[in-house]
């Protein structure tokens, strides 16, 4: 809906401002038209590769995460285990270091096992669910392995034995083995009202989308390249305010400062309004294909905000953080939930795209 909106409206806006000229009575050659088709479907083709290809080549790549265990051997076998299902891992000593380093935006879940077998698995939700319900599977995979190897154990030891106290007391370790579940601790959830975070995932198309159809709006119906940069601040200040409201107030995603939390929503859609007002006014509309393919076509499914940059294909979850959705994204996700921590690349992004915008703008002589 938000795709076909965003064509319609440009659609509308192109025909508006060539119509004045007569252009609409000129008949387009049937080079023009056959160009026009072939452009279109390499456009769809690109489009289908940027959502289909990271959906289909996802994995887990290199997500962190932390084992609490000061026994080395046990530490070994369980980081080589993980390691092997592509988790970069990390050993902390105590819960509280491990708590931390998750809360700092270091790890996605921790895991400890205590020498009865007991499986905890400490998550934070807010990182990311489907991370979360991964490291729950994890865990209780983990929890079978112990249950199998002391039910082996104890089933031997119950096979040499007839002695009835013996007997009785092995059998009553096998019960109590056998109804063993894992441990959660949750470090860090979303709120009751939207527990799976769907807002903040949905965000990304609105993000890149939203900015992009504000600003052809502005380049397009207001003239003077002052008021078109003031346009631009207002939208950015207005649309982060409302944007962040609809997603605390309205569907529950957020609950942390409304105001802090606007500032990187309002960040986030200024680099996105200035990086394609810059190349609007330095190519005018053929520049909307460029910001398109960043914006949406490629930002919008390598955000990693609908799983996360780790599950995206080697690489690709890194460059989808250096676009405005992705950067946006986790912005607004650690200023909302992680006290601010880990938000000194986003940041560095998003300012860049507004600096590199603004440079455009200014170089630009498309402007009416």
């Amino acid at each position: 809906m938000w795709e076909i909106g965003g064509v319609f409206l440009v659609v509308c806006l192109i025909r508006f401002k060539y119509q004045n000229k007569g252009s609409y009575k000129m008949k387009s050659t049937w080079r023009f038209i056959l160009s026009l088709v072939v452009i279109l479907t390499a456009i769809l083709a690109i489009m289908m590769a940027a959502f289909a290809l990271p959906a289909v080549h996802s994995g887990v790549q290199q997500v962190p995460i932390g084992i609490i265990e000061k026994n080395d051997a046990i530490y070994d076998k369980i980081s080589q285990s993980l390691q092997a299902k592509g988790f970069k891992v990390t050993r902390f000593n105590t819960e509280k270091t491990a708590v931390n380093a998750m809360k700092e935006r270091k790890a996605y879940g921790v895991y400890a096992i205590d020498p009865s077998g007991d499986v905890t698995l400490y998550k934070a939700t807010a990182a990311s669910t489907t991370v979360a319900q991964l490291l729950t599977d994890v865990a209780k995979e983990m929890l079978t392995q112990q249950k199998s190897a002391a039910q082996e154990q104890l089933t031997q030891l119950m096979t040499k034995t007839t002695d009835s106290v013996k007997l009785k007391v092995l059998t009553q370790k096998l019960v109590a083995i056998s109804a063993k579940q894992v441990k959660i601790v949750e470090v860090k959830a979303f709120p009751k009202t939207d527990e799976k975070g769907s807002g903040l995932a949905a965000g990304a198309l609105p993000i890149a989308l939203g900015g992009w159809i504000g600003t052809v709006a502005i380049s397009q119906l207001i003239k003077g390249k002052r008021q078109k940069f003031i346009a631009v601040i207002g939208f950015s200040i207005i649309g982060g305010l409302g944007l962040i409201a609809v997603i605390q107030f309205g569907i529950g995603t957020f609950d942390g400062n409304y105001l802090l939390t606007s500032l990187g929503a309002m960040l986030g859609i200024m680099a996105t309004s200035f990086f394609v007002l810059g190349i609007l006014e330095v190519l005018g509309l053929p520049g909307l294909g460029i910001a398109a393919i960043v914006l949406i076509l490629l930002g919008n499914p390598l955000s990693g905000l609908l799983t996360a940059p780790e599950l995206l294909p080697n690489g690709w979850g890194a460059f989808g953080q250096l676009l405005p959705p992705g950067a946006t994204g986790t912005l607004l996700r650690n200023i909302a939930f992680f006290d601010g921590h880990a938000i000194s690349q986003p940041l560095l992004v998003l300012l860049a795209y507004v600096g590199f915008g603004m440079i455009l703008f200014k170089l630009g002589k498309k402007s009416v």
